[in-house]
Order: structure tokens, then sequence, then C-alpha cells
């Protein structure tokens, strides 16, 4: 079975669960994307969903129930902590979201206001429930974002050639569920936001930047609290076991464990000199 196919078959499983189980979700990125924003193109690793916060748990445990297992808990993913990978035996992978990175807004409000505009596309034969255009267009432009790629077909597409009334749905949009800063990052005018919480961190993931140092700092800086920065400071700094384990395929041994924190700390260290040396040099330019 074609992989793309298989992306889709994943999608009407996961709605099939959600309508058995009461479960609201959206479907998002791959194939679920209107064909207007290059949805019948788009080639995918597996199906994204963004579940309404307090079904997570729900989806979860009837997704194990039906043959998946979850391969990366939320703790696992990126320091976003945003999405929980599933794998099955027949199906291709799922990644359930129970935020997306860049819309800021308290998660359950903001999943509210995207599932009321929702409407339905087929996929594999289910109707499945998808975000509202300038939704749809908001997502792809802040994910583009995250990864650094501002030359992507993606914002091109969503916002480069979209009309004027497009860009303002958009714009109200990311003004509703806390999304202005990465939408800013994205589209250009993120200059207008400095000083706010979260811009160094938009603005180094906007344009690439690939000094683990730099993003570490900046992710401790767009921490709500400093409670929530300490541990998004220890997380990105110690090994995750359970990565190792799903890596490696068994437990991993004291050995291997004592050395993925000596690799981390070289590593830290060295990004840690080059950060220094590079402000050094910055500070004796005339």
């Amino acid at each position: 079975m074609p992989w793309s196919v298989g992306i889709r078959f994943s999608h009407a499983a996961l709605q099939a669960l959600a309508d058995d189980h009461g479960v609201d979700l959206l479907h998002i990125k791959g194939p679920a994307v209107d064909d207007s924003l290059g949805g019948a193109t788009r080639q995918s690793i597996d199906a994204d969903v963004l579940v309404r916060p307090s079904h997570v748990e729900r989806l979860i445990a009837a997704m194990h129930e039906h043959g998946w297992r979850t391969q990366y808990r939320f703790e696992d993913g990126s320091a976003f902590e945003h999405a929980s990978t599933l794998v099955h035996p027949f199906l291709a992978p799922v990644d359930v979201h129970r935020r997306f990175p860049g819309i800021d807004g308290e998660s359950a409000a903001a999943f509210e206001r995207l599932w009321v505009d929702r409407s339905n596309t087929d996929l594999a034969g289910m109707p499945c429930a998808v975000p509202s255009l300038a939704a749809q267009r908001l997502v792809l432009i802040v994910h583009a974002t995250r990864a650094g790629d501002l030359n992507h077909p993606d914002i091109q597409r969503s916002w480069r050639d979209a009309t004027d009334d497009e860009r303002r749905s958009v714009t109200d949009l990311a003004g509703e569920i806390g999304a202005g800063l990465a939408l800013a990052a994205g589209t250009g005018t993120l200059h207008e936001h400095v000083g706010e919480r979260g811009y160094d961190l938009w603005r180094v993931l906007s344009t690439g930047e690939s000094s683990r140092a730099q993003l570490w700092m900046a992710r401790i800086r767009a921490a709500p609290t400093r409670r929530a920065g300490v541990r998004t400071a220890v997380r990105l700094v110690v090994p995750n076991r359970h990565r190792m384990e799903t890596t490696l395929g068994r437990p991993p041994t004291r050995g291997e464990v004592a050395a993925a924190y000596a690799h981390s700390a070289r590593r830290g260290a060295r990004e840690v000199t080059r950060m220094l040396g590079s402000a050094v040099r910055t500070r004796r330019r005339p």
C-alpha cells in the first residue's frame, strides 16, 4: 500500500475512533490541507491531528485498545512537548497534538476557537473534521517558521499569494488564539515585537539557528514562569531515557546513560564557548 494511502487510512481510522468515543479532533497538515494550499500534492511521513485537550487521554486509550502503541510520549518529543507519536502494525504513524507550537493562547480556548469554524473533508472515504481555511493557512505558516524555512512553499501559498482579506482573516485569528508572535516571525514583522516574551525564541527558530546554546537560552526565556524555565533547562540537557530505549530497542545500560550524559555535557560546553566567543568578537567590532 502506498505510504500516502496509509496516511489517509490513519486519518480515517482516527476519525472513526473519535466518533465512537466522543472525541473532538481536527485533522491538520498533510492530506487534510485544502487543495488550494497544495493539499492534493503534499508528502507526509505521518498523520497529524489536533485534539481537544480534555479528550486527549480518552483518544489515546481508545487507540491503545485498537492496536496502536505509544512510540514517543509528549515528554519525549520537541521542547514544546506538544505531540505524542503512536504507531500501528498496519497503518501509518500518527502524531496526536494536545497543542500546536506557536499557538500560545490557553489550549482549551484555542482549540474551541478552531473547532467552531471547522468543516469536513473526505479522507479515505471518511468525513474528517478540519480547521477553517484561515486556520489552515496559519498552521502551515507557523509550522514552516518553526522549522526555520521562511522560503517554504507553504508560506508562499498561505501568505504571500493570499489576498488582503485572506491575510486579514489569518492575522485576526492569530490574535484571538495567541499566535501573533509566530505569525509575525513567518511574515517578516517580528521586529515589531522586540521585548515580548517569546521574541528571542521565534527569532532563532525562524532563522534556522543551529546553535543549541542559543536555542536553549531562548526556550528558557520564553517559558511563562521561572519554574517552567528551570524545567525546560533541565529537560533540554538531561538525556531522555525513553527515547534511548525506543532507539535501542531495549532499556539503556548504566554505561550508555553515563555516556549520553557525558556527550551532552561536552556538546553543551562547546556551544557555550562558541556563543561566548561570538559575543566577544561582536563587542570588539568598531
